[in-house]
């Protein structure tokens, strides 16, 4: 066993060491070559996905009916379940209230996405590269910081001064929130 390794170990080193880059791990164009607006497999099934969720959620919203059929039953059961099992539970419902749209998003959007890894001719997660966690975390840490200043705005109201820098940047914001209460 010690044999082979060392043997391995020495092929290895003869050949050179080949270290992955950033292409290894994106596939190939498929449209728009050498353009900005190039699309390759994963955006492709970002954007398959997408119109498939858009369609689904458009179609049985506009077929809507007071008593749901099978199809209308599923997709409100989705929402319910969203709504109901996963923002009022952990945020209760006065203050989920607000962050039902956000969260059944990210929801649907995550779900849809992964779905697309086992659906035969996708084989791959329209999550696969680094960027929708990225724009999902930038939308994510956008709300947290607006809910942070609707909270700091009504304590500093009811507790001591207003905030000076009110509608200017956030680091001025934060230096008056931190500073005046």
């Amino acid at each position: 066993m010690v044999g082979s390794l060392s043997a391995g170990l020495l092929l290895a080193d003869e050949a050179g060491a080949h270290l992955p880059s950033v292409d290894d791990f994106l596939p190939p164009e498929i449209l728009f070559q050498g353009t900005p607006f190039a699309i390759n497999r994963i955006i492709l099934i970002r954007i398959v996905a997408t119109i498939v969720l858009l369609v689904v959620l458009g179609v049985t919203a506009k077929r809507a009916k007071l008593i749901p059929g099978r199809w209308q039953g599923v997709v409100e059961y989705g929402l319910d379940f969203v709504r109901d099992k996963v923002v009022y539970d952990v945020m209760g419902e006065a203050r989920g209230k607000r962050y039902v749209p956000m969260i059944t998003t990210l929801f649907f959007t995550i779900f849809i996405f992964n779905l697309c890894g086992i659906i035969p001719g996708m084989n791959m997660a329209a999550n696969a590269t680094v960027v929708m966690p990225l724009v999902f975390a930038v939308w994510t840490l956008i709300q947290y910081w607006i809910a942070a200043r609707r909270a700091s705005a009504t304590i500093c109201a009811t507790s001591c001064s207003p905030p000076v820098c009110r509608g200017r940047s956030i680091s001025c914001w934060l230096r008056s929130t931190c500073l005046s209460c």
